[in-house]
Protein backbone atom coordinates (compact mmCIF):
# COMPACT_ATOMS: atom_id res chain seq x y z
CA UNK A 1 0.00 0.00 0.00
CA UNK A 2 1.12 3.28 -0.84
CA UNK A 3 0.29 6.88 1.09
CA UNK A 4 -0.20 9.35 -1.21
CA UNK A 5 0.02 13.42 -0.13
CA UNK A 6 1.22 16.46 -1.45
CA UNK A 7 3.16 19.37 -0.37
CA UNK A 8 1.85 22.75 1.16
CA UNK A 9 3.35 26.13 0.72
CA UNK A 10 4.47 26.78 3.57
CA UNK A 11 8.46 25.14 4.53
CA UNK A 12 10.54 25.26 7.67
CA UNK A 13 14.04 24.48 7.32
CA UNK A 14 14.95 24.56 11.05
CA UNK A 15 12.75 21.53 12.11
CA UNK A 16 14.98 18.81 13.65
CA UNK A 17 15.76 15.57 11.56
CA UNK A 18 16.93 12.38 12.55
CA UNK A 19 20.80 12.16 12.33
CA UNK A 20 22.68 9.53 10.23
CA UNK A 21 19.40 9.20 7.93
CA UNK A 22 20.10 8.38 4.33
CA UNK A 23 19.40 11.14 1.96
CA UNK A 24 19.04 10.97 -1.85
CA UNK A 25 18.08 12.86 -4.99
CA UNK A 26 14.71 13.49 -6.34
CA UNK A 27 14.34 11.05 -9.38
CA UNK A 28 12.60 14.13 -11.41
CA UNK A 29 15.05 16.16 -10.33
CA UNK A 30 15.99 17.00 -14.00
CA UNK A 31 12.71 18.25 -14.74
CA UNK A 32 12.71 19.92 -11.41
CA UNK A 33 15.61 21.89 -13.03
CA UNK A 34 13.64 23.02 -16.24
CA UNK A 35 10.72 24.24 -14.11
CA UNK A 36 13.11 26.04 -11.99
CA UNK A 37 14.57 27.08 -14.70
CA UNK A 38 11.53 28.67 -16.28
CA UNK A 39 10.58 30.49 -13.22
CA UNK A 40 13.75 31.86 -12.40
CA UNK A 41 13.68 33.93 -15.42
CA UNK A 42 9.94 35.47 -14.85
CA UNK A 43 9.70 38.64 -12.96
CA UNK A 44 8.07 39.35 -9.15
CA UNK A 45 5.29 40.70 -11.17
CA UNK A 46 5.03 38.15 -13.46
CA UNK A 47 4.98 35.69 -10.56
CA UNK A 48 2.92 37.97 -8.66
CA UNK A 49 0.00 36.79 -11.42
CA UNK A 50 1.19 33.74 -11.73
CA UNK A 51 0.67 33.10 -7.88
CA UNK A 52 -1.77 35.80 -6.73
CA UNK A 53 1.25 36.56 -4.14
CA UNK A 54 2.18 40.19 -2.87
CA UNK A 55 4.99 42.12 -3.85
CA UNK A 56 6.67 41.33 -0.88
CA UNK A 57 6.28 37.19 -1.58
CA UNK A 58 6.37 37.56 -5.12
CA UNK A 59 10.01 39.11 -4.43
CA UNK A 60 11.25 36.42 -2.29
CA UNK A 61 9.95 33.89 -4.48
CA UNK A 62 12.13 35.29 -7.42
CA UNK A 63 14.94 35.50 -5.07
CA UNK A 64 14.74 31.62 -3.92
CA UNK A 65 14.25 30.72 -7.62
CA UNK A 66 17.18 32.87 -8.71
CA UNK A 67 19.42 30.80 -6.12
CA UNK A 68 17.48 27.27 -6.53
CA UNK A 69 20.09 24.19 -7.59
CA UNK A 70 23.25 26.60 -6.64
CA UNK A 71 25.44 25.32 -4.53
CA UNK A 72 25.57 26.25 -1.02
CA UNK A 73 21.80 26.21 -0.82
CA UNK A 74 20.01 24.44 1.86
CA UNK A 75 18.28 21.50 1.56
CA UNK A 76 15.96 19.18 3.85
CA UNK A 77 14.39 15.80 3.57
CA UNK A 78 10.47 16.30 1.90
CA UNK A 79 8.79 14.71 4.74
CA UNK A 80 10.20 17.06 7.38
CA UNK A 81 10.56 20.75 5.50
CA UNK A 82 6.76 21.34 4.95
CA UNK A 83 4.28 23.33 7.60
CA UNK A 84 0.87 22.53 6.25
CA UNK A 85 -1.84 21.10 8.57
CA UNK A 86 -0.71 17.75 7.18
CA UNK A 87 2.80 17.29 7.99
CA UNK A 88 2.20 19.26 11.35
CA UNK A 89 -0.22 16.37 12.70
CA UNK A 90 1.82 13.60 10.90
CA UNK A 91 4.72 15.20 12.88
CA UNK A 92 7.71 13.60 11.28
CA UNK A 93 10.30 14.78 13.57
CA UNK A 94 8.70 12.56 16.12
CA UNK A 95 9.07 9.11 14.80
CA UNK A 96 11.23 6.38 15.29
CA UNK A 97 14.08 5.54 12.97
CA UNK A 98 12.41 2.25 12.59
CA UNK A 99 8.84 4.10 12.04
CA UNK A 100 10.73 6.52 9.39
CA UNK A 101 12.22 3.57 7.17
CA UNK A 102 8.74 2.64 7.40
CA UNK A 103 7.45 5.68 5.74
CA UNK A 104 10.16 5.38 3.24
CA UNK A 105 9.04 2.69 1.61
CA UNK A 106 5.36 3.62 1.86
CA UNK A 107 5.22 7.24 1.65
CA UNK A 108 5.05 9.31 -1.62
CA UNK A 109 4.42 13.49 -1.53
CA UNK A 110 3.17 14.97 -4.60
CA UNK A 111 4.79 18.41 -5.79
CA UNK A 112 4.61 21.15 -8.20
CA UNK A 113 7.59 21.02 -8.62
CA UNK A 114 9.66 18.01 -8.38
CA UNK A 115 6.74 15.80 -9.41
CA UNK A 116 6.64 12.93 -6.87
CA UNK A 117 8.69 12.73 -3.90
CA UNK A 118 10.30 10.12 -1.49
CA UNK A 119 10.44 10.75 2.53
CA UNK A 120 14.08 11.38 1.99
CA UNK A 121 14.50 13.11 -0.66
CA UNK A 122 16.78 16.41 -0.25
CA UNK A 123 14.63 19.20 -1.39
CA UNK A 124 15.56 23.50 -1.72
CA UNK A 125 12.74 26.49 -0.84
CA UNK A 126 10.35 26.92 -3.46
CA UNK A 127 6.85 28.11 -3.90
CA UNK A 128 5.31 26.24 -7.56
CA UNK A 129 1.49 24.86 -6.58
CA UNK A 130 0.68 22.35 -8.80
CA UNK A 131 -2.70 24.08 -9.58
CA UNK A 132 -0.34 26.95 -11.43
CA UNK A 133 -1.51 27.87 -14.79
CA UNK A 134 2.35 27.72 -15.93
CA UNK A 135 2.81 26.89 -19.39
CA UNK A 136 5.58 24.39 -20.06
CA UNK A 137 6.74 22.13 -22.77
CA UNK A 138 3.92 22.30 -25.19
CA UNK A 139 1.58 22.39 -21.98
CA UNK A 140 -0.74 24.87 -20.55
CA UNK A 141 -0.35 24.40 -17.01
CA UNK A 142 1.47 22.02 -14.55
CA UNK A 143 -1.35 19.29 -14.23
CA UNK A 144 -1.30 18.40 -17.76
CA UNK A 145 2.96 18.93 -17.97
CA UNK A 146 3.14 15.96 -15.18
CA UNK A 147 -0.08 13.88 -15.21
CA UNK A 148 1.94 11.21 -17.60
CA UNK A 149 4.87 11.12 -15.34
CA UNK A 150 3.50 11.00 -12.28
CA UNK A 151 0.94 7.98 -13.60
CA UNK A 152 3.85 5.97 -15.10
CA UNK A 153 6.05 6.52 -11.72
CA UNK A 154 2.69 5.67 -9.61
CA UNK A 155 2.54 2.55 -11.36
CA UNK A 156 6.22 1.40 -11.29
CA UNK A 157 6.08 2.16 -7.33
CA UNK A 158 3.78 -0.38 -7.29
CA UNK A 159 3.67 -3.97 -7.51
CA UNK A 160 0.52 -6.33 -8.13
CA UNK A 161 -2.53 -5.80 -6.04
CA UNK A 162 -1.27 -3.01 -4.39
CA UNK A 163 -3.88 0.15 -3.69
CA UNK A 164 -2.78 3.78 -3.29
CA UNK A 165 -4.65 5.40 0.08
CA UNK A 166 -4.39 9.27 -0.81
CA UNK A 167 -4.94 12.42 1.41
CA UNK A 168 -3.39 14.20 -1.14
CA UNK A 169 -5.93 17.40 -2.13
CA UNK A 170 -7.62 17.39 -5.35
CA UNK A 171 -5.82 19.86 -6.64
CA UNK A 172 -2.49 17.65 -6.96
CA UNK A 173 -4.72 14.50 -7.80
CA UNK A 174 -5.68 16.12 -11.23
CA UNK A 175 -2.21 15.47 -12.09
CA UNK A 176 -2.47 11.69 -12.16
CA UNK A 177 -4.54 10.04 -14.73
CA UNK A 178 -6.71 7.70 -12.10
CA UNK A 179 -7.86 5.66 -15.75
CA UNK A 180 -4.57 4.88 -16.77
CA UNK A 181 -3.27 3.47 -13.12
CA UNK A 182 -3.22 -0.31 -12.57
CA UNK A 183 -3.76 -0.09 -8.89
CA UNK A 184 -7.17 1.22 -6.99
CA UNK A 185 -7.21 4.96 -5.15
CA UNK A 186 -8.86 4.89 -2.13
CA UNK A 187 -9.92 8.60 -0.57
CA UNK A 188 -10.59 8.93 3.05
CA UNK A 189 -12.60 12.16 3.26
CA UNK A 190 -13.71 13.65 6.44
CA UNK A 191 -16.97 14.96 7.31
CA UNK A 192 -18.30 16.06 10.61
CA UNK A 193 -22.23 14.57 11.53
CA UNK A 194 -24.51 17.26 12.66
CA UNK A 195 -28.00 16.86 14.53
CA UNK A 196 -30.23 16.75 11.98
CA UNK A 197 -28.15 13.75 10.75
CA UNK A 198 -26.39 15.70 7.95
CA UNK A 199 -22.43 15.46 7.12
CA UNK A 200 -20.66 18.28 6.35
CA UNK A 201 -16.89 19.05 5.27
CA UNK A 202 -14.94 20.82 8.24
CA UNK A 203 -11.90 21.81 6.32
CA UNK A 204 -9.54 22.69 8.66
CA UNK A 205 -9.92 19.62 11.06
CA UNK A 206 -10.03 17.18 7.82
CA UNK A 207 -6.42 18.91 6.93
CA UNK A 208 -5.54 17.57 10.31
CA UNK A 209 -7.08 14.20 10.22
CA UNK A 210 -5.33 13.73 6.97
CA UNK A 211 -2.16 14.51 8.74
CA UNK A 212 -3.33 11.99 11.58
CA UNK A 213 -4.15 9.34 9.63
CA UNK A 214 -1.01 9.28 7.76
CA UNK A 215 0.79 9.47 11.09
CA UNK A 216 -1.72 6.66 12.11
CA UNK A 217 -0.46 4.30 9.32
CA UNK A 218 3.29 4.79 9.52
CA UNK A 219 2.86 3.72 12.99
CA UNK A 220 0.91 1.11 13.05
CA UNK A 221 3.08 -0.23 9.80
CA UNK A 222 -0.37 -0.40 7.48
CA UNK A 223 -0.49 -2.80 4.86
CA UNK A 224 -3.56 -2.66 3.66
CA UNK A 225 -6.31 0.24 3.83
CA UNK A 226 -8.05 -2.37 6.18
CA UNK A 227 -5.43 -2.23 8.54
CA UNK A 228 -6.58 1.67 9.39
CA UNK A 229 -9.92 0.73 10.61
CA UNK A 230 -8.59 1.40 14.26
CA UNK A 231 -7.71 5.60 13.61
CA UNK A 232 -9.69 7.02 16.06
CA UNK A 233 -7.15 10.24 16.55
CA UNK A 234 -9.27 13.54 17.08
CA UNK A 235 -12.50 11.32 17.53
CA UNK A 236 -12.65 10.62 13.67
CA UNK A 237 -13.55 6.73 12.60
CA UNK A 238 -14.47 5.37 9.57
CA UNK A 239 -17.97 4.96 8.54
CA UNK A 240 -17.67 1.08 7.31
CA UNK A 241 -14.53 -0.87 6.22
CA UNK A 242 -12.16 0.49 3.25
CA UNK A 243 -14.31 0.39 -0.52
CA UNK A 244 -12.71 -1.31 -3.15
CA UNK A 245 -12.09 1.94 -4.41
CA UNK A 246 -13.21 5.63 -4.37
CA UNK A 247 -14.08 7.85 -1.31
CA UNK A 248 -14.08 6.01 2.77
CA UNK A 249 -16.12 8.18 4.95
CA UNK A 250 -14.44 8.75 8.04
CA UNK A 251 -16.93 10.55 10.70
CA UNK A 252 -17.13 12.03 14.44
CA UNK A 253 -19.96 14.49 15.65
CA UNK A 254 -20.02 17.92 15.15
CA UNK A 255 -18.01 19.99 17.55
CA UNK A 256 -19.98 22.71 19.49
CA UNK A 257 -18.18 26.14 19.49
CA UNK A 258 -17.56 27.88 22.72
CA UNK A 259 -20.67 29.41 23.70
CA UNK A 260 -22.77 28.41 20.50
CA UNK A 261 -26.23 26.22 21.48
CA UNK A 262 -27.70 23.73 19.79
CA UNK A 263 -30.60 24.73 17.89
CA UNK A 264 -34.09 23.23 18.75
Amino acid sequence: MLLLLNTTKTMDFSVPVLQDVVTSDPDLLRTAQILAGKVSKMTPQQLAELMSLSDKLATQTHERFSLWGKPGQSKIPALFGFTGLIFKHLNASSLSKDQLNFARKNVRILSGLYGLLEPFDLIERYRLEMGYKLAVGGFSNLVQFWREALTVKLNNELTSGESIVSVASQEYMKAIDIKKLDHPVIIPVFKEKHPDGSYKNAIVHAKKARGEIIRYAIENKAEAPKDLMGFSAMGWKAADPPPDEGFWLFTRPVRQKKGERTKQ
